[in-house]
C-alpha cells in the first residue's frame, strides 16, 4: 500500500478519480479542493478528520484506526464495508460532534464507537457491527419551527450494549437488530419502528414507548412497571405472557 502525499492526493480531487490503495494516514482534511471524494481499500490511521469537508464522500472497504471525526462534514456520505474498530487496542473511533446527516453505514464494523453531540438525523446503519457503541447525546432530531423531528433508520444491525441513554428516537426505525442489554434508560421511543428486534435484557427504565410497534420483537426481562409510558403499545399476541407478567396477571389459554 502507497503513502500518498498531500500533492498527490488534491490531484486526484481535481481530476475527480477514486484514491485507491493507498495510505491516508498524514493527510491535513482541513483544507482540500472542493470536488467528490471517492476511497476504496484505503487506510487511515490515528487520522484526524476534524473539521474535514467531505458531504457526498464514499468509502468502500476502507480502514479507519484510532480516526478522529470531530465537527467534520459527512452530510450524505457513504461508508460501505469499512472497519472503524481497532482489534489490537479494542478501540472504536471518536465521531463526537461530526455531522452525518443524511449519511449511510453499510455492512461497517462501528463497535464501541463514540457518536457524542454527532448529528444522525436521517442517517441509516444498514447490516452493521456496533456493538457497545455510545450514541449518548447523540442528535437524531431535527426542529422545523417549533416542531422537531426524529429520524434514523438501524436494520439489521447489532447494537448489543449499546448505550441510548436519553435520546429521541420517536419515529425512528429499529428493524431486525439486536439491542440485547442495550442501554435504553429514559429514551423516546414513540412510534419507533422495533418490530423483529431482540430486547433480551435491555434496560429500558423511564422509557417512553407510546404507539412504538414491537410486534415480533424479544421481550425478555422487559418491565413495563418501569416505563414512563407505553400507551399505543403495539405487541403479537404470543407476547402478552411476559409483557403482563410484571404486573401481576396470568394469561391462560383460551378454554375449549
Amino acid at each position: 500500500m502507497v503513502v500518498m502525499t498531500q500533492g498527490q492526493l488534491e490531484e486526484l480531487i481535481l481530476a475527480k478519480k477514486p484514491v485507491e490503495n493507498a495510505d491516508l494516514s498524514a493527510i491535513d482534511w482541513t483544507d482540500l479542493p472542493d470536488g467528490a471524494f471517492h476511497a476504496r481499500h484505503c487506510v487511515f490511521r490515528d487520522a484526524h478528520l476534524t473539521d474535514a469537508e467531505l458531504a457526498g464522500a464514499k468509502f468502500e472497504n476502507c480502514t479507519f484506526e484510532r480516526a478522529r471525526f470531530g465537527g467534520a462534514n459527512f452530510t450524505d456520505a457513504v461508508f460501505s464495508n469499512c472497519s472503524f474498530f481497532d482489534a489490537e487496542t479494542r478501540q472504536g473511533c471518536d465521531f463526537s460532534r461530526a455531522d452525518f446527516e443524511g449519511a449511510t453505514f453499510e455492512n461497517c464494523n462501528l463497535a464501541t464507537a463514540k457518536f457524542g453531540l454527532a448529528s444522525l438525523f436521517d442517517a441509516t446503519f444498514k447490516y452493521c457491527k456496533a456493538a457497545g457503541a455510545d450514541f449518548e447525546d447523540g442528535r437524531f432530531a431535527k426542529s422545523s419551527g417549533r416542531v422537531a423531528v426524529s429520524r434514523v433508520r438501524f436494520i439489521g444491525t447489532q447494537l448489543d450494549m449499546s448505550n441510548f441513554r436519553q435520546a429521541r428516537l420517536e419515529d425512528c426505525m429499529f428493524s431486525e437488530c439486536s439491542l440485547r442489554q442495550a442501554d435504553l434508560r429514559q429514551v423516546t421511543l414513540s412510534s419507533a419502528d422495533m418490530r423483529g428486534s431482540d430486547l433480551s435484557e435491555a434496560n429500558l427504565n423511564g422509557a417512553i414507548l407510546d404507539n412504538a410497534d414491537l410486534r415480533d420483537a424479544t421481550l425478555l426481562g422487559l418491565d413495563v412497571t418501569q416505563l414512563t409510558s407505553f400507551e399505543g403499545v403495539r405487541v403479537s399476541a404470543d407476547q402478552l405472557t411476559d409483557l403482563v407478567r410484571p404486573l401481576g396477571i396470568r394469561v391462560f389459554p383460551r378454554a375449549g
